[in-house]
């Protein structure tokens, strides 16, 4: 909108300024003088800080996350968690039927009660003589084999998660069967998340470590979070050629969650209290870039240097220095020695936002 209303402004003021006319004369005779100066839109050169970021598309993952498998075919019983819900290491996840046809929990069950029973008895006749201490070891040896096979079965029908973390995802659902293999809930740990992005090859050199990175939302523009570039690939893929780069986001809100899509604004480069002016300002010409700067109203082309660019602003590296006016817009009617009336940007912008 700010543009529209700088070239309309630009428009008015050509066709006002080619044709205005003062009125003179005792005698009511008018003599015409033509304004010959070219309007032209301005800027001040400033002192900024610029950052000089590359944008990637990511992939969010909890900074430790697990998917929970199904390790037998059977129907789902009860599924204890639901999405959002934060659960603890051991707390129970799903339970199958162990009644079903797969299940060995019973059978399991039943065989360890045996043999604690017989270890028992073994350890009492050794404790009055009446077996070696062989034989009483051997009883309990096979206690124990048979306890950890039934505490096996009873991991595979009553399932509970291997980390502490939130449930982003539940995929079983009561009364299903499930097959094995088949994915049952994705746990997470999402206080601090990783972003996954791949990186040209090319462009890889460019990442380092401990970069700062803005994480934004795809879906939800109020979704802005900050991280670091935490960890680069010393390889490429194989098949995309893409380097692997890992970003950590503290995540206090929760708001981002496993399997988004984001944007990721990695920051290469930064410069603080630097000359900049608008990329708008740049003149190109064969002998290389350069601004019109502004002397007692009239145009001086001057070379420039530039450095970084950022959201439409460039570094200065060469050139006006600060509180120097140079053009912005209408450069193309200039050249070097022009006469001209400039109009502040900003200040057209306070006088234009009246407009309807």
């Amino acid at each position: 909108m700010r543009r529209i209303n700088v070239i309309l402004a630009v428009s008015a003021l050509l066709a006002v300024g080619s044709l205005s006319m003062i009125g003179c004369g005792g005698n009511g005779g008018a003599e015409t003088v033509v304004d010959e100066r070219i309007p032209v839109f301005t800027t001040m050169v400033e002192r900024t800080d610029l950052a000089q970021t590359r944008p990637y598309s990511g992939t969010v993952e909890g900074e430790r996350q697990a998917t929970v498998y199904a390790r037998i075919p059977e129907t789902v019983e009860r599924v204890f968690v639901s999405e959002g819900e934060s659960v603890s290491r051991g707390d129970k996840v799903l339970a199958f039927d162990e009644s079903g046809p797969n299940s060995v929990v019973r059978q399991a069950r039943a065989v360890a009660e045996d043999a604690r029973k017989t270890a028992e008895r073994f350890q009492r006749l050794y404790e009055q003589g009446a077996v070696s201490e062989l034989e009483r070891d051997a009883r309990h040896t096979q206690y124990e084999v048979a306890k950890a096979d039934y505490d096996a079965a009873h991991d595979q029908v009553e399932v509970s998660s291997p980390i502490t973390g939130t449930v982003t995802e539940v995929y079983a659902r009561e009364g299903r069967q499930l097959s094995v293999g088949r994915p049952i809930a994705l746990i997470a740990s999402i206080d601090t998340v990783r972003v996954l992005i791949d990186v040209s090859i090319y462009e890889s050199s460019d990442i380092k470590e401990g970069q700062s990175v803005t994480i934004r939302s795809e879906l939800d523009s109020t979704l802005v979070a900050h991280g670091w570039v935490d960890e680069v690939s010393v390889s490429a893929d194989v098949e995309s050629r893409n380097v692997p780069v890992e970003i950590l986001v503290e995540n206090p809100s929760h708001r981002l969650l496993p399997g988004m899509f984001v944007r990721a604004d990695v920051e290469l480069q930064r410069r603080e209290n630097v000359r900049s002016i608008p990329r708008d300002a740049l003149v190109y010409r064969q002998s290389g870039l350069g601004v019109f700067v502004i002397r007692d109203s009239t145009a001086h082309y001057e070379p420039v240097t530039i450095g970084i660019e950022s959201d439409g602003f460039v570094e200065v590296v060469e050139g006006p220095d600060v509180n120097i006016e140079v053009v912005t817009l209408g450069q193309s009617n200039l050249q070097d020695g022009t006469r001209v009336n400039p109009i502040r940007e900003r200040e057209s912008e306070t006088a234009g936002s009246d407009l309807p």
